[in-house]
């Protein structure tokens, strides 16, 4: 799945510095793994978020659980996101060595003989982990299917001295999972991750700060729905328990604005917790702008703002963008422009702008 330029604005803006922020990829921020070792051997689970159905499936002992799994995909991502020298995109080689210690350490996890005696195994669960991504919609079917790895190899545990040399740790990521990494990731705060020691509550995190990307309006969530999507080892009365605690933990940290009701939840308009470029761009324009313009003139109507008379690219929150004037910009119509559920001739979108033409259709040829 080739990069798109129309999600762009996912991406932070180049003077931020290194380090201050992470990557995880957009599946991540809407399933979840499970996050204590699965009762009963079970070696399957399943996720729903809207049209979007991932089956995790175990090629271990069992699935990957808890936070180290997230953890390896949040710095995979970011070193396959900012081409650090770990990643060898010729043969998609990560070299874990210290680098992924050294990550962790970033983020306030403490590496030490213990702690990579617990990380070992759950990376070999990820590693040998299959994922079966399905999006399918009433006229459309899509899926997509891989494992995380094709071969790797974890010899951190030698008890050898260091005066032997450097052990070589390495994975090589399939294809298909280093595409799903590498296509239109989520910036994420490392300072945020760092305070974070749940992993619902980092689930929770990723979510939100996805969520509330480009939303203008409030939206609901059932727990039922919240529930397929995150799942847990509990029913939902228990789960309804955890979420809210997860909740709890990440708004201290990150301040969105959600409300937890006794059938729903509501998450309002919210900055995204790493600024996006069109943030960032807005705050520029503001204060770039000149002093208030002289009152018009009598009988003179005021004048409309210009970016709403000319036409320019307006985003649709996971979807996509289209060239329009604010004023003719209609959400339905876009989606179904994007989603290609209209034909192109009688496409408003299209009759609008040969720009758009290009992009009919777009999100069924996009899994993600």
């Amino acid at each position: 799945m080739d990069d798109d330029t129309r999600f762009k604005d996912l991406t932070l803006p180049e003077d931020e510095p290194w380090m201050s922020h992470g990557f995880i990829s957009k599946i991540a921020a809407q399933v979840s793994l499970p996050y204590r070792k699965p009762k009963g051997g079970v070696k399957e689970i399943e996720r729903r978020n809207g049209s979007l159905v991932v089956r995790y499936v175990s090629g271990a002992d069992c699935l990957p659980y808890g936070k180290y799994p997230r953890l390896f995909e949040l710095w995979a991502c970011t070193m396959i996101k900012t081409d650090d020298p770990c990643f060898d995109p010729e043969t998609n080689t990560l070299h874990l060595g210290t680098t992924f210690r050294e990550f962790l350490r970033l983020i306030g996890v403490n590496v030490g003989g213990k702690s990579l005696h617990t990380i070992k195994p759950q990376l070999e669960r990820l590693f040998k982990c299959v994922y079966i991504i399905s999006n399918n919609t009433e006229t459309t079917s899509q899926g997509i299917n891989f494992t995380v790895a094709e071969k790797y190899q974890i010899d951190w545990l030698r008890n050898e001295p260091q005066s032997h040399g450097l052990f070589e740790n390495w994975v090589q990521l399939s294809q298909r999972y280093v595409d799903m990494l590498r296509d239109h990731p989520v910036p994420v705060d490392l300072k945020v991750i760092a305070r974070l020691r749940k992993p619902m509550a980092i689930d929770v995190y990723w979510w939100l700060t996805k969520r509330v990307y480009n939303l203008r309006e409030r939206v609901t969530i059932t727990w039922q729905q919240l529930y397929r999507q995150f799942g847990s080892d509990s029913e939902l009365k228990e789960f309804k328990r955890k979420f809210k605690l997860a909740v709890a933990e990440v708004v201290e940290v990150y301040p969105c604005r959600i409300t937890l009701g006794p059938q729903r939840v509501t998450v309002f308009p919210n900055q995204t917790s790493v600024p996006t470029v069109t943030q960032t761009r807005a705050v520029e324009r503001k204060r770039a702008a000149a002093p208030s313009p002289a009152p018009a003139r009598a009988g003179e109507s005021e004048r409309k703002p210009r970016e709403s008379i000319e036409a320019h690219w307006i985003e649709i929150a996971g979807w996509g963008e289209v060239w329009m004037t604010s004023e003719l910009f209609d959400v339905g119509p876009a989606r179904a422009h994007l989603e290609g559920s209209v034909d192109s001739v009688s496409c408003p979108v299209c009759a609008f702008d040969e720009r758009n033409r290009a992009l009919h259709g777009y999100i069924q040829e996009s899994l993600f």
